[in-house]
């Protein structure tokens, strides 16, 4: 979790920021939840999303996911559609 935080985290900032990427949330799921950890990525628009997912940006960025992870991401596209 240090590395994912201190590290990946500011890395897909940097990378992504400039591809409309706002801001980013991390949840950790209890011992026993199916996933350890959830990032909330929240993007300009969901075609931001699409474009910077292609870009030679998105490789550096799961190029790194081994540094902490033995799992691939499971990738879960949506649009807010409720906050207070």
């Amino acid at each position: 979790m240090d590395y994912y935080l201190s590290t990946h985290m500011p890395l897909v900032q940097k990378l992504w920021g400039p591809h409309g990427l706002k801001n980013w949330t991390v949840l950790k799921f209890n011992a026993d939840a199916p996933y350890s950890v959830q990032a909330t990525l929240f993007w300009d628009s969901m075609g931001d999303f699409e474009k910077a997912g292609k870009t030679e940006e998105a490789g550096k960025i799961m190029g790194d996911i081994p540094n902490f992870s033995s799992e691939q991401p499971t990738l879960m596209p949506g649009e807010v559609v409720g906050s207070q």
